[in-house]
């Protein structure tokens, strides 16, 4: 499992729907390149050791058969406009996240 903090999962989320509307981003492929903008933003807020990894660590963290774009790929198909919280819900459902929610210092809940 990969902890993160939960406001990363927003500024990914909307990344990725800023990427589909600029892009006009229509099919797998597409979508595809939307998440990866979006992780990009997210590991230039990260550490820099989990930051340059970060698709790593999500593969890792979902014990992945196969690449994560491959993986998210084979999520996609019955998809026809996913919104970036919808692209967002199948990479929970693919990898192990805890969005950690902070106050501060502090660890406050996990989702």
């Amino acid at each position: 499992m990969i902890e993160l903090p939960g406001s990363l999962r927003d500024l990914i989320t909307d990344r990725i729907d800023e990427e589909i509307e600029n892009t006009g981003a229509s099919g797998p492929a597409d979508w595809i390149s939307c998440v990866m903008a979006g992780l990009d933003v997210a590991a230039e807020e990260l550490d820099e050791e989990l930051g340059e990894n970060l698709v790593s660590k999500l593969e890792e963290s979902g014990e992945l058969e196969q690449s994560f774009s491959k993986e998210l790929e084979g999520h996609l198909g019955e998809l026809s406009e996913p919104s970036g919280d919808e692209l967002m819900r199948i990479i929970d459902g693919i990898c192990e996240v805890a969005w950690i929610k902070l106050q501060g210092l502090h660890r406050v809940e996990r989702h």
